[in-house]
């Protein structure tokens, strides 16, 4: 049973969570190499949590040791069934750990404890789904001179994957990584946001106690330097990053100074969302306008922040958008159930919002602050989210990634120039487009460049993202996410061939 079907005091909870300060390599935890530290901290309070190590090269030379042994000596070879096995033990001890975990990324993240909860099962679910992965079809066999030649190709995994996990989403989004690493035969280092290292810390302890080798999940905490340090490793065999598109250029730099290891990144995002006249009075349009830009208080790689509106129907939209923000959303103290609004995830964060407020008011973009339901705390980095509604498309504010809850609105006249402002920017992670016109929503999913579209004239749920693989468009990064073909994207195609006679 759950905490949230038992009632619990999630605050009371709060203060008897230990937080581990070491790394995790091979079987436990082990004594740092590094002197070194750093402190996190609760950003709705604004008070210290622990003290972490702030691993070096030599855990990083550790941990990638440990993850060696433990892929030479037996993970790759294991059978399919057995590893399949491995992951489904592993997400059911997630689900029994729900509250736990859920709290981690609450204290350390700032994000509302039921929205941490889903994250939670979520996690469990990519286990799930790629543990059911691992036993599809791996390969084929070719047409030859069937008396002399059998010749094959067929997936092998690489070996160890270095995993650089962002703060966002601290648990899932490591979790979508490491999941079909695991199932696809690799081990993994996986260095944590120095924001948010305690649940990722936590996953690999739940591994290794339901029996998943030594040595196949390992996770080393630390700033910037133990990322880099992964990212050059002459030993790492992949490196899988989300965050920044400007920190996924220096991993791609480091990764070809090394060894030339491929990279899989998923880099920013500033996805747009457009909206025709023949979608006003859908079902679902307030509702998902605000949620796709405001969710987790904007902190969305994929959140629908350029907001481009066929002009006669301007006035309409923001009034849907102020409505639906105070009406979805309560701001409050994170650790309250009631609460789905919580603050930004650190001082530094909150400092880069607000430089994208100022910048909105020398640009003379119209900000237009927007309430929720609930109460803003007096201590915490909250902020309440806002709509830029005289944006154009050279601003700042509607052309860079901001990571919080400022909306940039941007009317357009024609479908052309509403697909040419969609299309025109650095990035390419997701595109949404509201119509009733069915040839004009199969015209928007050919030409719109994101690696996920959806086209809407309703608010049913669309397909689960575990299960449906794309890949980013221009600067938001490149390699596959989800589907069979995530779990691909982990391992090499060989070819081979046996001849005789």
């Amino acid at each position: 049973m759950t905490g949230q079907e038992q009632g619990t005091n999630w605050s009371e909870r709060a203060g008897s969570v230990a937080f581990e300060r070491r790394p995790f390599i091979g079987d436990g935890f082990r004594v740092p190499r590094s002197r070194r530290s750093f402190r996190t901290e609760n950003p709705a309070t604004e008070r210290p949590l622990a003290s972490i190590a702030d691993c070096n090269g030599d855990d990083v030379d550790d941990a990638v040791a440990a993850a060696r042994r433990a892929f030479t000596g037996g993970w790759r070879a294991m059978d399919p069934e057995r590893r399949q096995r491995h992951l489904l033990a592993l997400a059911d001890a997630v689900s029994l750990d729900r509250d736990t975990l859920a709290l981690l990324d609450c204290l350390e993240m700032g994000m509302p404890i039921s929205e941490a909860l889903a994250a939670v099962d979520e996690t469990a679910q990519f286990l799930r789904f790629y543990a059911a992965c691992i036993d599809q079809p791996r390969g084929a066999v070719l047409t030859a001179d069937e008396r002399h030649v059998l010749a094959m190709n067929w997936y092998e995994p690489r070996g160890v994957i270095g995993i650089i996990a962002p703060w966002n989403y601290p648990l899932l989004v490591a979790a979508s990584a490491i999941a079909p690493a695991l199932a696809a035969g690799n081990t993994v280092v996986v260095k944590p946001s120095e924001v948010t290292p305690s649940s990722v810390l936590r996953l690999a302890v739940i591994a290794v106690s339901r029996g998943i080798p030594p040595g196949v999940i390992n996770v080393v905490p630390g700033r910037g330097g133990t990322g880099a340090a992964l990212a050059r490793h002459g030993d790492v065999d992949q490196i899988q990053f989300t965050g920044s598109s400007a920190t996924a250029r220096r991993i791609m730099v480091h990764a070809g100074e090394s060894n030339g290891k491929p990279v899989l990144l998923e880099g920013g995002g500033k996805s747009p969302q457009i909206i025709f006249a023949d979608a006003l009075g859908l079902d679902g349009l307030g509702a998902s306008i605000v949620a796709s830009a405001f969710a987790n208080s904007g902190q969305i790689c994929v959140a629908r922040t350029r907001l481009l509106v066929e002009r006669g129907i301007v006035e309409d939209v923001v009034r849907l958008v102020a409505a639906y923000t105070k009406r979805l959303f309560t701001m409050g103290s994170p650790l309250d159930e009631a609460v789905n609004f919580g603050p930004l995830a650190s001082r530094a964060q909150r400092s880069r919002v607000q430089a994208f407020l100022d910048a909105g008011a020398l640009e003379q973009a119209g900000f237009m602050p927007l309430g929720t339901g609930g109460t803003q705390p007096e201590t915490g980095y909250f902020m309440q989210p806002g709509l830029f509604g005289h944006a154009s498309a050279e601003m700042r504010v509607a052309r860079e990634e901001i990571f919080g809850p400022l909306l940039a609105l941007i009317p357009f006249d024609t479908e052309e120039e509403a697909l040419r402002l969609a299309n025109d920017g650095a990035y390419g992670l997701a595109a949404t487009a509201w119509t009733s016109d069915l040839g004009r929503a199969r015209r928007l999913m050919r030409d719109l460049d994101a690696g996920r579209v959806e086209i809407r004239s309703g608010n049913a749920p669309g397909a689960p993202l575990t299960h449906l693989a794309a890949e980013p468009f221009r600067g938001s990064g490149h390699g596959v996410l989800g589907g069979i073909e995530g779990m691909r994207a982990y391992q090499r195609l060989k070819a081979a061939q046996i001849i005789t006679g």
